[in-house]
């Protein structure tokens, strides 16, 4: 239960953070903002996804 859990969380953020980015893109009208935070911000979750991953094959 635990694992399906914290693997639900990553799938949630994965998915929220770049639908925020745009929209506070569209908002302020920064669109440099928007391209300096994406990719900092998937790496971090699809690394938290493959550690995951790794921890449930054990």
């Amino acid at each position: 239960m635990k694992k399906s859990v914290s693997r639900a969380r990553v799938i949630i953020v994965l998915i929220g953070f770049p639908l925020i980015f745009p929209i506070m893109a569209l908002v302020t009208g920064e669109w440099r903002y928007m391209t300096w935070t994406i990719p900092p911000a998937l790496m971090s979750c699809w690394t938290a996804l493959f550690v995951l991953r790794k921890q449930e094959e054990r």
